[in-house]
């Protein structure tokens, strides 16, 4: 498995377990650990999105993406122009 993939993987995990405490939370106010996991999910999902778009350019294209009259991604090497290194 390649790296983004990876990466992206992880970053799904930690939005699904954020819905789901998200929920939880709603029923549960009072649960501190709950809360505190939930922050510690975010806190790490943001550590991996700020990895991916060192790596890989923006998680998500979002207006801050906008210079002008283009996204800024389109400047960058679109997936089928990347070279695998052996």
């Amino acid at each position: 498995m390649d790296n983004r993939r990876a990466v992206t993987d992880r970053i799904h995990a930690y939005d699904f377990a954020m819905v789901e405490l998200n929920l939880y939370l709603d029923t549960h106010p009072q649960d501190e650990q709950a809360l505190c996991l939930f922050h510690m999910y975010r806190d790490k999902r943001e550590k991996l999105v700020a990895t991916y778009e060192a790596q890989f350019g923006p998680y998500v294209a979002t207006v801050s993406d906008v210079q002008g009259d283009r996204f800024t991604w389109v400047n960058d090497p679109w997936p089928w122009e990347f070279c695998r290194e052996a």
